[in-house]
């Protein structure tokens, strides 16, 4: 029972990482600027790498949308837990007994928000070509070997 404070801090140090992983991923990996504009992210690349014409673009919009919307609400659902974690760690320190429930819940949305990339990818995957999913594929797959230090 006396290790609850440190294993609470400890995940409170890799969610933080992991937030700053993301941050850094997304910040530093914009070279080019999307046809629609420069919003920042890996998505933006993928489009431009990937030459996706205009019949895929429309095929995809409504994909990209709803993927949008619910990236939106568990980047909320992440910030709102931060924030309790904030002020939980602020009322009670670093053994207050809600640390460990929400740590659980930011672990929930980062893993929701990390399934429903995944689901995207696979909705892009039935609108390109082989070509460009062999190349989405092989970005995907070099990205996260970066990110896991590779």
């Amino acid at each position: 029972m006396k290790n609850i404070p440190h294993i609470a801090f400890f995940l409170v140090i890799v969610a933080c990482a992991g937030f700053a992983g993301v941050w850094i991923g997304q910040n530093t990996l914009m070279v080019r600027q999307h046809p629609h504009g420069n919003t920042g992210d890996m998505h933006s690349i993928l489009h431009d790498q990937l030459e996706i014409t205009t019949q895929q673009e429309e095929q995809l919009t409504p994909i990209e949308k709803e993927f949008k919307r619910l990236k939106a609400l568990y980047q909320g659902q992440m910030k709102t837990a931060n924030m309790e974690l904030a002020q939980a760690i602020k009322d009670g320190g670093y053994e207050s007994p809600e640390i460990e429930t929400i740590v659980h819940k930011i672990h929930s949305a980062m893993g929701s928000l990390q399934s429903l990339s995944l689901e995207h990818l696979a909705d892009m995957h039935k609108t390109l070509s082989a070509e460009q999913n062999k190349k989405l594929q092989e970005m995907v797959v070099e990205q996260l070997q970066r990110n896991a230090g590779e």
